[in-house]
């Protein structure tokens, strides 16, 4: 927790004025974070996690720093007074950001949903000459789904999650061969922001004020971003009688994930490739997730875990029915956008 011993030094190397107040955010599970007032305006003081060590840290910077200077909209790096953006101090990482005004996402306001894809897109724009970091494996994948499967399947000494792991394993067999690693290698790669969810926007109106938090920027397709987004943005909230103890409230819903490619394809269109790899990959988070789920909760009943795994099992049918239906539209609004784009070029 952010002392106020902490926070008085570390704010004793910025030219902020007096400080009025100092209040602890009641978001963020990773960081540690307080809104700072002061004589010059509103501030946000980071501490970041122990995990994440110098290199990490500075290059979260020099991102952010770009993402600045290309006026794309986020939180803007304070510096101290010998210019540097990040402050040492007893092993911990600090650093002072301008503070956004903004309101949650609010999902029966469409336009949000399109401004989503459009500052998605924006940003992948923006970040295309962008020096990648170390590479890493994609974050979601069918060889990661086996893996875990592998994991609990350990675990299982009783065999009562025998059945539903089973099922696991065929289905991310079949994911495998319908997004190969060498078809995945093939698609747009760039340095993704790599957590789109609701937390990390904000909004005035129906527009994006900012896109924060990049502790999970990573080189990887760029369509990852676009199926956190559908998931974080376009998930349907009617079907919490299935699906009440996973990891989430429900599929996608339809109408407002088309609002969501469209606002991206608007701005720089998706090729075909990556739509129709784009259910496969939601289909691929949703059981990933609930995997996820039960690998951290050891402690959870057998009934518990199956109900977790059944929901995700819910989820893949959910989406393995409607795939090639739900690829066919966002490939309508790809060509109605590029279609339009020619258009107002030609006027």
């Amino acid at each position: 927790m952010l002392t106020a011993a902490d926070t008085t030094r570390v704010l004793s190397l910025y030219d902020l004025g007096k400080v009025y107040k100092v209040t602890p955010a009641s978001r963020g599970f990773v960081n540690e974070t307080a809104f700072v007032q002061t004589e010059q305006g509103r501030f946000v003081l980071r501490r970041g996690h122990r995990r994440l060590g110098e290199a990490a840290q500075r290059y979260r910077h020099r991102l952010i720093n770009w993402l600045t200077d290309h006026d794309f909209p986020t939180a803007e790096l304070i510096p101290v007074r010998n210019s540097d953006t990040l402050v040492t101090l007893d092993g911990r990482f600090y650093e002072v950001r301008t503070f956004v005004e903004g309101g949650d996402f609010t999902p029966s306001r469409p336009l949000q949903a399109a401004n989503v894809g459009a500052t998605l897109a924006r940003y992948h724009q923006v970040v295309k000459n962008f020096p990648p970091p170390e590479k890493l494996p994609p974050r979601y994948s069918p060889q990661t789904i086996l893996g875990l499967t592998e994991r609990l399947l350990e675990r299982d000494f009783m065999g009562e999650l025998y059945d539903w792991l089973s099922w696991y394993d065929l289905r991310a067999a079949r994911l495998r061969q319908q997004l190969c690693v060498r078809d995945y290698a093939a698609l747009p790669h760039l340095v993704i922001h790599g957590d789109i969810h609701c937390d990390n926007l904000l909004f005035d109106g129906d527009e994006v004020a900012a896109l924060l938090d990049y502790d999970q920027a990573t080189w990887d397709a760029r369509i990852v971003d676009v199926a956190d987004g559908l998931i974080g943005f376009a998930t349907a909230s009617n079907c919490t009688d299935k699906l009440q103890w996973g990891v989430y409230p429900g599929p996608l819903d339809e109408e407002q994930a088309a609002r969501l490619i469209r606002g991206y394809v608007e701005v720089e269109p998706l090729s075909r490739a990556e739509i129709e790899a784009l259910p496969l990959l939601v289909e691929i988070i949703w059981l990933q997730g609930e995997l996820g789920r039960v690998i951290s909760t050891p402690e959870g009943s057998p009934d518990y875990h199956q109900d977790v795994l059944n929901q995700g099992r819910w989820l893949s049918t959910w989406m393995h029915e409607r795939s090639r239906h739900i690829a066919a539209h966002w490939l309508d609004l790809t060509e109605q956008a590029i279609s339009e784009a020619h258009a107002s070029i030609a006027a």
